[in-house]
């Protein structure tokens, strides 16, 4: 059940991550947006948190700020880490820039992976 779970994280990330035929660029983080925590992403404490309850959404939302905050880099891994002493679920996602140069950005998101597991045997965080 734990892989079905994360396959169907990934496959909404991955989803997420396809080229939109949308017009101009996108740039969340400079708008009045709600759907971003206003933190880097550099360590898991600083995570960017994603607002929204739909796997998909948060996909497309990932895939937007990367575009946004780090222009011309490429997602290559991602990796889902729970953290059962908060209840949070995280994405580690590795991405790649033009230069050949890897960093790391770290996505909270709790909000739209609970949604997905909640109440199913495997749930890394199962009700109190």
């Amino acid at each position: 059940m734990k892989m079905l779970i994360a396959a169907l994280v990934a496959c909404a990330l991955v989803a997420g991550c396809q080229t939109s035929s949308g017009g101009g660029p996108v740039n969340p983080t400079r708008t009045k947006s709600f759907k971003y925590s206003n933190t880097d992403g550099q360590t898991q404490a600083t995570a960017v948190e994603v607002r929204t309850h739909s796997a998909t959404e948060g996909g497309i939302l990932i895939k937007d700020w990367i575009r946004a905050n780090h222009p011309g880099y490429t997602i290559t891994e991602q990796e889902l880490i729970p953290d059962t002493m908060q209840r949070k679920m995280f994405n580690m996602v590795t991405i790649i820039g033009p230069s050949n140069t890897s960093k790391r950005v770290y996505f909270d998101v709790t909000q739209f992976y609970q949604r997905v597991g909640d109440g199913l045997p495997g749930n890394p965080f199962p009700p109190r």
